[in-house]
């Protein structure tokens, strides 16, 4: 089931956390054809507004962070070291006037193979472990900032939804921790990543994809 706006109407810390298990789903054209990518979300990291130093709505609206000011659900993309984009999505609750999650790190289900040729690497845990890695690995781009992942009238290719094939033998917990790569707010535990059950020993054990600094 596709997530509804009404998903990221929260504070933004527990919309970070609630995404953690669930799905992004991308259609891609490729050759003239449109092939599924998909994967569940293994680590995101909350940013607020006024109350938030490292996020980017912090000091004042500009042009580049217009997208955290704007309707829930919608993306916030933006280009960063020159090198790679970063996928945000609008969440906050109507006493906020911006706020937004990051999708650091996701497990690849789907279409393997086309995020082997993006990524050009043939290293599973490469492919979607980083927040720049895994826009290259669904082709996500500046040109999405501003879509809507929660309409499906006019966006039927770029969303998130719930993780039905979740079964009592893939159970997992949420953590959160201090974010990473900032250098203000670091007090801030608004960083969330999955803990899998390790079926061999029945504890709970960090996903294998996530980011570097785990």
């Amino acid at each position: 089931m596709r997530l509804k706006k009404s998903f990221f109407e929260n504070e933004t810390p527990k919309v970070a956390r609630s995404l953690i298990g669930k799905v992004l789903v991308k259609y891609t054209n490729f050759m003239g054809n449109y092939f599924k990518t998909s994967g569940i979300i293994t680590e995101t990291e909350a940013y607020g507004y006024a109350d938030d130093p490292a996020s980017h709505a912090f000091k004042r609206l500009t042009l580049r962070n217009a997208s955290m000011f704007g309707e829930v659900g919608r993306l916030y993309i933006y280009f960063i070291y020159g090198n790679h984009h970063c996928l945000n999505i609008v969440a906050r609750n109507s006493n906020q006037l911006a706020g937004a999650v990051l999708i650091r790190s996701i497990e690849p289900i789907e279409g393997i193979s086309l995020m082997k040729l993006f990524r050009k690497t043939e290293n599973i845990y490469s492919l979607t472990t980083g927040p720049g890695r895994l826009t290259q690995a669904f082709r996500i781009t500046i040109k999405h900032n501003y879509l809507d992942v929660t309409d499906h009238t006019i966006n039927n290719y770029l969303y998130l939804e719930e993780n039905e094939s979740e079964s009592r033998f893939h159970k997992f917990k949420v953590t959160q921790t201090v974010r990473i790569g900032i250098s203000t707010g670091i007090e801030k535990e608004w960083r969330f990543i999955m803990l899998r059950r390790d079926l061999h020993c029945l504890q709970y054990q960090p996903s294998k994809f996530l980011s570097k600094k785990s």
